[in-house]
C-alpha cells in the first residue's frame, strides 16, 4: 500500500514537471524584465523542455541604442525568477533574476554595438548587478574598442579601458557615472570620469573629464553632447 502511495506521488510529481508550461513561464520572465528595464528581447524559439528553454538568433537592445545578438540562449524559469546562458562566437553572457528583483549579468568577451559610430564597437567583458527595489546598481566591465572615432591626440585604433560603473533612478531617468581607466600601449594612458544625466524627453546629457597622457604631453579630453552624439573638446593640461 504504501509503495502504491510512494508511485503515485512519484507519477503526480513527475507529470507537473514533465507538463509544466515553460515557455509561458519564461515569456512571463522576460516580459517583467522588458518592463523594468525598457530593453526589448527578440527570439527564434527553438524547444522546450524540463532541461529549459533554447532559443537561437537573440538579439537584445537597450533604449540607449546598445545592441547584442547570440546565437544560440537557453533559459530555465526559477522561483519567481529566471536564469539564462547565452552563446556568441567565442563569447558568453549569463543573466540571474532573482524573486527579490535583483539582476545580475556575467559578460564574458561579448561584442556590442555600442548605438554611436564614435565609440563603435566594444568587447565587454565583466559583471553588473542591478536592485530592482533600490533602482540602482554597479558593475565593472573591461571594455575593448576599435575602430572607434574618438579624436585622441595620438591615432589608436583599438584600446582597452577597465572602468566602474554606478546608475541610480533620478526619477526622470537612470544616472550613470563611469569611472575609465584607459591603456592604449606604451604611448597612451587615460583616466576620469563620465556622467551621463537623463533629461525629461531627449537623450541623456554627457559629461566628463578625462586626464591623458601620450609622448607629446598632457591632455585633458572634456566629452559633451549625448552618448549617440557626443561632441569633444581637448586642451592641453600645462
Amino acid at each position: 500500500m504504501i509503495g502504491r502511495i510512494l508511485l503515485f506521488l512519484v507519477l503526480f510529481v513527475a507529470t507537473l514537471v514533465w507538463r509544466f508550461p515553460y515557455e509561458e513561464a519564461i515569456a512571463d520572465r522576460i516580459a517583467r524584465l522588458e518592463g523594468r528595464t525598457g530593453v526589448q528581447v527578440d527570439y527564434t524559439p527553438e524547444s522546450a523542455s524540463v532541461t529549459g528553454v533554447e532559443w537561437k538568433d537573440v538579439r537584445v537592445t537597450t533604449r540607449t541604442g546598445l545592441k547584442v545578438q547570440f546565437d544560440q540562449a537557453k533559459l530555465r524559469p526559477t522561483f519567481n525568477g529566471m536564469s539564462a546562458y547565452a552563446t556568441q562566437g567565442k563569447g558568453q553572457g549569463r543573466l540571474l533574476m532573482g524573486p527579490t528583483g535583483d539582476l545580475n549579468l556575467r559578460m564574458d568577451q561579448l561584442n556590442i554595438d555600442s548605438g554611436s559610430k564614435v565609440f563603435g564597437q566594444m568587447n565587454v567583458t565583466g559583471n553588473i548587478t542591478h536592485s530592482f527595489a533600490k533602482r540602482s546598481g554597479e558593475g565593472s566591465l573591461r571594455l575593448v574598442l576599435s575602430r572607434h572615432q574618438i579624436p585622441l591626440p595620438i591615432e589608436i585604433e583599438t584600446f582597452e579601458s577597465g572602468n566602474r560603473l554606478f546608475w541610480q533612478d533620478r526619477g526622470q531617468g537612470y544616472e550613470l557615472r563611469i569611472e575609465v581607466k584607459v591603456l592604449g600601449g606604451a604611448e597612451f594612458s587615460a583616466d576620469g570620469n563620465i556622467l551621463l544625466e537623463p533629461q525629461p524627453g531627449v537623450a541623456h546629457k554627457l559629461s566628463g573629464n578625462l586626464n591623458i597622457q601620450t609622448k607629446l604631453g598632457k591632455r585633458r579630453l572634456m566629452p559633451t553632447g549625448t552618448w549617440k552624439d557626443p561632441h569633444w573638446t581637448m586642451v592641453s593640461d600645462s
